[in-house]
């Protein structure tokens, strides 16, 4: 064959071989939107050797912090964060370790996480599934959410069941109590950093923590007719991103001088009892 054109067919056999050795084109992003008064939103994906990393990005307005939360089982699976409005790298978890990320934002900025796994660590036809759980929230998305209490006719207990996880991590109950009539509270959870606070309104005076008692349950009796507070809160380290923290409060009023009516039962149909509460109530689960 002569030279040239052994020339020609090598060099179109290393064009074809360079073509094929090109990597795929990334996916674009997938364009992160919120739910109207819902600062939280979750993306659910899964990565393997072949399509190894997925990119979201998030605008996230002046005032608002964003919070980027991995849940996964896979220890491979990794996120990094692009400040795109700033030409910045922010984090990368294969060099930190942690699952999650938060910054605030003086300004409007627009964000690209790159969530990925190193595909030489997945075994081939392994697949790494995961959650993404994407928040931006400033100052008036973390107000308080608020139940007012009230009782039936005939019936001194009410139950309020609730759940609490690292983004929602308290829930206040207010109840008001006639002059002359005790308050007990009663709180029963499976989730050690579980806790309640109660506060008079009309004073502002603060009357318990059980962070610092180290009880599940407190009563009062009130001279005089007043509304209370009942504080009910988690520390948000002992809820693992994915997780919440379920409980029941129980909150009974009667009148002071009847000592037993503590132990009436709660309504019937509600969760059961840890000692000393009501004793249809049940154990909440977390």
């Amino acid at each position: 064959m002569p030279r040239f054109h052994l020339l020609l067919r090598v060099a179109a056999g290393l064009g074809l071989a360079s073509c094929m050795a090109l990597p795929a084109l990334a996916d674009s992003p997938v364009a992160v939107t919120f739910q109207a008064n819902n600062p939280w939103t979750q993306e659910v994906g899964s990565v393997d050797r072949r399509d190894a990393s997925h990119d979201y990005s998030v605008d996230v307005a002046a005032g608002k912090t964003l919070q980027v939360n991995l849940v996964t089982r896979d220890p491979n699976v990794f996120f990094k964060v692009r400040d795109e409005t700033h030409g910045k790298q922010l984090v990368d978890t294969y060099q930190t370790g942690a699952t999650t990320w938060s910054s605030p934002n003086p300004t409007a900025t627009s964000y690209t996480i790159h969530v990925y796994v190193d595909p030489y660590a997945m075994e081939r036809g392994e697949e790494a599934k995961y959650a993404l759980q994407i928040g931006h929230y400033g100052p008036e998305d973390m107000q308080t959410a608020t139940t007012a209490v009230t009782f039936q006719q005939g019936n001194p207990w009410v139950q309020e069941v609730g759940a609490m996880d690292a983004q929602a991590t308290s829930h206040d109950y207010t109840v008001a109590i006639a002059a002359g009539n005790a308050l007990q509270i009663n709180l029963i959870t499976r989730t050690p950093g579980l806790h309640f606070k109660v506060a008079n309104q009309v004073d502002g005076t603060q009357l318990v923590d059980t962070a610092s008692t180290g009880t599940a349950t407190w009563s009062t009796s009130a001279a005089t007719a007043t509304t209370y507070t009942i504080h009910v809160y988690v520390d948000p380290a002992a809820v693992p991103p994915g997780k919440n923290a379920q409980y029941a409060l129980q909150i009974g009023q009667y009148p002071a001088q009847a000592a037993g009516a503590a132990a009436t039962p709660a309504p019937a149909g509600t969760q059961a009892p840890a000692t000393g509460v009501p004793a249809s109530a049940g154990t909440a689960g977390g």
